[in-house]
């Protein structure tokens, strides 16, 4: 009896033990997708929650609120969407691949600050960190075109993806060293669907708005990866294709050649932010995303997706970065110079650290995270030090002393030619200068010196003109000077401008003329330029805008405008002041205010004009004591983009009529408003103005 039980036993335990060998057999073979679903998946998301749930004491208990965008889509798009979340998920789980197709838009409502705008929203992002949590996963939205949202997209990224400060850091830090094209990071907390999905950080996307917000003229946005460029944005109805046909052809049959059309400076600041964080996954083909600037004809760099990493080690007499256009880069262009651009620029990273006001308010606004964020920059301060120590045995060159050129005999120029940053070029007065067909550019001083008397003449040839470039931290003087013949043709990627002053803060023009520009957009163009006055001056016969200005500040006193082929003065994101100026015969508008620009004029005159005064897109215009005679319109206030809102207008002292005003724009000043519909559609050659095209 004990022997036959002691069977049933036995057999009751053999299948047991086959059914447990048998499963450790397949936890065996598939370790590492257990791995993948307990340790990343699980466990990562589990971290994630309590990362929120803490947060969210920690801003109740400092009354930190943060603020709440509301998404809503179809319970049947939600399904779909999650389904897709699964796939990517079971993806990874199964096979350890990143997620490399494109994922399907979806309807979706989003409301943020008693605003809202309809849209379409996807998952996106290759790795798990943004699809393991089936309420707390990446998406981006792309928006239709609300008023203050555009069709701009964003991304909705967990902190932890963005290594919760550090891209912030890293953006931050390039734009306040050069100027860098600095993606935002605003902390929000997500409701969707009703659904607490926790605290995320919106990021700018790679777009045209991206550009615009960085002041910025719209242009391509790429990749460089494999052996092509891949281009993320080459503008509405495909607009800047020939360009990025061009740079491809580059890339592709001219290497050496492309790679001189990289901001070098932007490249050093890069590098250095890749070298503080030690990390080179910034720099990586797919990560980094690239654009080119019209305005200086210069390919610029962004940086994201990096993680703040203690260094080890570091060698400045073998440094090494990642193959490819960096490391060609470097070689070619950067490490002579680099040591010293190290030298020069570490010691300000600490100060922004403890002093920048937009990276400390995004730190207090993610208090919730305080102590993930001290960590990184403890990092951070800790791999400065380190560097600071090795430098120490490194001694940069002595600062060269400004080379002055003088110019006092008449000359003519036949060759492209550059002044360089430690050059000064002063033209003394008297001297007629022929520049024949060529591209000048100053990148350091410049000083035309003419008198009443002894004016001075810079022009090209009517069969040949020549193209201005200036890029200057030098003041740039132009006294009593006559400009003739210029073009836009002669830089390398066509600059709309003929006559360009790029992040230009100290700019004095008096007593000069500027006539018969033979091709370009604008004759003068002022792009992202400070403390910039024009007095006493001239500009005539211009093929189209006169003067153009992309969020500068311009003081223009005692101007003549006539005989302008488009705009007289064209304000984008700018402060303008125009006092005791004159407009004839403008065949567009004499005054255009838009996106966001303020425009005090005072005491001018605005005869026989097509338009005299425009204000649109949130911008102000302020009109004092001016007098309008013989215009086909004297006011025009409507909304042409609308991510912008309406404009407004102050009307002191001036007769006004007759206007073309739309409904919404806020106009003081005018006794009586008929408000017109669909301004826009009279404007640019329709009924009024010129055509743009």
């Amino acid at each position: 009896m004990k022997y036959y039980k002691y069977s049933e036993q036995k057999k009751i335990k053999l299948p047991l033990i086959l059914l447990l060998a048998f499963l450790l057999s397949l936890s065996f073979i598939f370790k590492a997708s257990l791995q993948r679903a307990i340790v990343t998946v699980n466990m990562g998301t589990l971290y994630v929650k309590y990362l929120n749930g803490k947060a969210e004491f920690l801003n109740f208990i400092h009354a930190n609120p943060i603020k709440e965008v509301h998404i809503k889509m179809s319970p049947n798009n939600f399904v779909k969407i999650q389904k897709e979340r699964t796939k990517m998920l079971s993806n990874y789980i199964l096979t350890g691949n990143q997620w490399l197709s494109k994922n399907q838009y979806f309807k979706v409502k989003y409301t943020e600050d008693n605003s809202g705008s309809s849209g379409e929203i996807r998952l996106f992002g290759m790795n798990p960190d943004h699809y393991r949590d089936y309420n707390g996963h990446s998406f981006r939205i792309k928006f239709n075109g609300s008023t203050g949202f555009g069709k701009k997209k964003v991304n909705f990224i967990n902190p932890r993806s963005r290594d919760f400060i550090t891209d912030v850091f890293s953006n931050t830090l390039f734009n306040a060293l050069e100027g860098g094209i600095e993606l935002k990071y605003t902390p929000v907390k997500v409701i969707f669907n009703k659904s607490d999905y926790g605290y995320y950080v919106k990021e700018d996307f790679f777009d045209k708005y991206l550009l615009e917000e960085n002041e910025r003229r719209e242009s391509v946005i790429f990749e460089i990866h494999q052996d092509s460029l891949y281009f993320n944005h080459i503008g509405e109805g495909n607009s800047f294709l020939p360009l990025a046909n061009q740079l491809s052809e580059l890339f592709k049959n001219d290497y050496k050649t492309f790679l001189t059309l990289f901001d070098t400076e932007k490249i050093k600041s890069i590098l250095m932010i890749s070298l503080i964080i030690n990390d080179t996954h910034p720099l990586f083909g797919i990560n980094l995303h690239w654009c080119f600037n019209p305005v200086t004809g210069l390919i610029e760099p962004t940086i994201r997706e990096g993680s703040a990493y203690l260094i080890k080690n570091v060698d400045f007499d073998n440094l090494k970065f990642i193959d490819g256009i960096f490391t060609d880069l470097f070689k070619n262009y950067i490490e002579d110079s680099f040591i010293e651009y190290l030298v020069k620029n570490l010691p300000k990273v600490t100060d922004l650290i403890n002093n920048n006001p937009d990276y400390n308010a995004y730190k207090k606004k993610m208090s919730g995270f305080q102590n993930e964020i001290e960590q990184k920059e403890f990092i951070i301060k800790s791999n400065i030090k380190y560097i600071s120590e090795k430098l120490k045995d490194y001694i940069p060159n002595d600062i060269a002393q400004d080379d002055t050129i003088i110019i006092e005999n008449d000359t003519i120029i036949n060759n492209n030619w550059t002044i360089e940053k430690d050059q000064i070029l002063v033209i003394r007065e008297g001297v007629n200068m022929e520049l024949n067909g060529i591209y000048l550019k100053i990148y350091g001083g410049l000083r035309i010196l003419g008198t009443p008397q002894k004016p001075i003449i810079i022009e090209g040839s009517p069969n040949n003109p020549s193209t201005i470039f200036v890029n200057s931290e030098k003041p740039i003087i132009i006294k009593n000077s006559y400009f003739n013949y210029f073009t836009n043709l002669k830089s390398s990627f066509n600059q709309p401008s003929a006559i360009t002053f790029y992040k230009t803060d100290n700019i004095t023009i008096d007593g000069c003329t500027f006539s018969n520009n033979l091709s370009g957009d604008d004759y003068l163009n002022f792009f992202r330029s400070k403390n910039v006055t024009i007095t006493n001056s001239t500009l005539q016969n211009c093929l189209s805008d006169a003067i153009d200005s992309d969020f500068s500040n311009l003081k223009i006193h005692t101007v003549q405008f006539e005989n302008i082929g488009n705009d007289a003065i064209d304000g984008s994101g700018s402060n303008i002041e125009v006092i005791n100026s004159s407009f004839y015969r403008v065949q567009d508008k004499a005054i255009s205010a838009g996106e966001n620009s303020w425009f005090y004029v005072t005491s001018s005159k605005f005869l026989n004009n097509e338009i005299a005064l425009v204000a649109k897109d949130g911008s102000l215009l302020i009109s004092k004591e001016n007098t309008l005679l013989n215009n086909r319109l004297d006011l025009v206030a409507f909304k042409k983009k609308k991510i912008f809102g309406p404009p407004s207008v102050e009307i002191i002292n001036t007769t006004i009529k007759p206007v073309l005003i739309e409904k919404k724009s806020n106009v003081k000043g005018l006794s009586e408003i008929i408000y017109s519909s669909n301004v826009e559609s009279k404007l640019y050659g329709n009924l009024y103005g010129k055509s743009s095209k």
